[in-house]
């Protein structure tokens, strides 16, 4: 898939990804939870859904809407800090913008410009409870200044 980042909303969740891509931290790393019509969620060092880099980095808010195929950074409810897992929306998620009222904000950082055909396979995988059966990983990360 192809993931267009908007630099300009979310440059330190950005800068966190990269480095955190540099360092290999992406290749071979599962999908660990997916739930059928919301999302696909990865990013875990550790697989479990629990882990992730050992720090965190602050929210960059927008109103950029949860739309399907958009991407954000997967936290704790009620947070306002991510670590490392993400999630891609598989469809339009309005419970989680910027403007709900229920205090739980998630705030994209990019979109699936190529390859919604990947996502919605991911999204529609067998699970054993919340993990895809058998396991789907990410093979590789790059990315690309344009």
């Amino acid at each position: 898939m192809v993931i267009k980042l908007y630099a300009d909303q979310a440059p330190n969740t950005l800068l966190t990804l990269s480095s955190r891509r540099k360092q290999g931290c992406f290749d071979g790393i599962l999908f660990h939870r997916v739930v059928k019509d919301f999302v696909i969620q990865a990013g875990d060092p550790t697989g479990t859904g629990s882990g992730g880099p050992g720090y965190t980095t602050k929210d960059e808010p927008n109103e950029i809407p949860n739309k399907r195929g958009t991407i954000t950074m997967a936290k704790v409810a009620g947070s306002g800090v991510f670590g490392s897992q993400f999630f891609i929306n598989l469809k339009d998620n309005a419970a989680l913008d910027y403007n709900n009222t229920s205090g739980d904000k998630f705030y994209p950082f990019g979109e699936v410009t190529s390859g919604m055909d990947v996502v919605d396979a991911i999204g529609n995988a067998t699970l054993a409870g919340s993990k895809p059966n058998p396991p789907i990983t990410i093979t590789t990360v790059t990315i690309e200044e344009k």
